[in-house]
């Protein structure tokens, strides 16, 4: 008889114990509602779970590559100012400048150098911002947690449906979320990545 109740507990236990993904999808759904207009509208629709590793899913390193993205935009407006200021330049420039010429010259040089000057200091930070992601990829691996992909449905205030997703870095012992990033800032992150690692090949 004890022998049969403690097969019952066992059966029981194991009937109650969640699996990884249900467990994730609990923290998750708490996360998602409090962002919600109609928190009771949610609705999970998928959730894919897989282990997290350094440095590709740690979330500093995520930032930087994501704050690195927004840099190497940056410096494309830069040039781009550089070459309407270089342009004006010559249009300005000549042995017969008037002094409207001279000032118009005189302007666009200036607005050439600031930019020339700014696209030079904002090289050195990315170069060296793309120092430090090398280094991290050169270190061995560590465990971290667990990466989630969840995609859900929910309400807006007209009565319009939504279908939207979001990635999450869920702790070891999966009883909290550590980050969590839009789908866009995740698509931008794997599409600049992998621009980052073509190049680096090519190098």
């Amino acid at each position: 008889m004890k022998r049969l109740f403690l097969i019952s507990l066992c059966l029981l236990a194991a009937a109650c114990a969640k699996t990884p993904e249900q467990k994730a999808e609990v923290l998750i759904k708490d996360s998602i509602q409090k962002t919600l207009v109609l928190p009771e509208s949610y609705q999970a629709v998928e959730t894919q779970l897989d282990s997290a590793f350094t440095p590709y899913h740690d979330p500093e390193y995520i930032a930087t590559v994501l704050d690195l993205y927004k840099m190497v935009a940056s410096l494309d407006e830069i040039d781009l100012q550089m070459k309407r200021a270089k342009s004006n330049m010559a249009i300005w420039s000549g042995p017969y400048q008037s002094s409207f010429g001279r000032e118009q010259y005189k302007q666009a040089k200036e607005e050439y150098d600031g930019a020339s000057s700014k696209h030079e200091a904002l090289v050195s930070k990315v170069n060296k911002i793309a120092e430090s992601l090398l280094e991290k990829t050169e270190k061995e691996s560590e465990f971290i947690g667990y990466r989630a992909h969840h995609r859900f449905r929910a309400q807006l205030n007209n009565g319009d449906t939504i279908l939207s997703g979001e990635y999450f870095l869920l702790d070891k012992e999966l009883t909290r979320i550590v980050a969590q990033w839009s789908e866009e800032e995740i698509n931008i992150y794997n599409s600049f990545f992998t621009t980052l690692a073509d190049e680096a090949e090519l190098e």
